[in-house]
């Protein structure tokens, strides 16, 4: 015979509790575990690209050609990044800025006449072109240009990372489905002219 049980013994009656406390910890605890994977990917895709880009550099040395030299450079960049699926089947995309030879100079806008002390240029005040486009620009490197013998080179190596838990990436990267990661090392090319480079 079925018997009702009375409202303080059901108060009591912890039968299926571990089910329910369950059902409320479980989709937190998932959501964290597959966030921690996404972005320990990415982490991991972050800390290949910096030390290729820093191989790449320690290893040709800049040494002999710079033109010849970059080449090898995101080529290197490129082989170490293959064992990294990237988003679309993009490569490496490589900037390279050439600047004189002082380290300081890299990165900093090109001096300027600065007449009303507001620390930025304005139309008519005079500026050095540094690196010749014929407009100030707020960081004087020649963009494109792999330097001369001597001179310090910023190489900056970016690669797209495709997500691999798209609903994680579209809660914390603002709803695109891959990453955007970079890199960037400078190095003073070789002084000395030691072979004949191509133009």
């Amino acid at each position: 015979m079925f018997r009702l049980r009375s409202p303080a013994r059901l108060g009591r009656n912890e039968d299926g509790v571990t089910i329910v406390e369950f059902a409320f910890v479980a989709p937190v605890m998932i959501l964290f575990i597959t966030g921690m994977l996404e972005l320990g990917y990415v982490a991991f895709a972050r800390s290949t690209l910096e030390s290729s880009v820093l191989s790449a550099s320690r290893q040709s040395r800049v040494a002999d050609c710079p033109n010849e030299n970059a080449k090898e450079i995101k080529k290197f960049v490129q082989s170490r990044m293959s064992t990294i699926r990237s988003y679309n089947n993009e490569e490496v995309q490589l900037e390279v800025e050439s600047y004189s030879g002082q380290f300081g100079d890299v990165g900093n806008p090109e001096p300027l006449d600065d007449l009303n002390g507001n620390a930025k240029y304005d139309p008519g005040e005079v500026y050095t072109d540094v690196n010749g486009n014929g407009k100030w620009d707020a960081d004087m490197g020649k963009s494109g240009d792999y330097g001369s013998f001597g001179e310090v080179v910023r190489f900056t190596a970016s690669y797209k990372v495709p997500s691999i838990i798209p609903f994680v990436a579209n809660q914390v990267n603002d709803g695109k489905d891959f990453y955007e990661i970079a890199s960037t090392t400078v190095v003073r090319n070789e002084p000395f002219k030691e072979a004949t480079c191509a133009l």
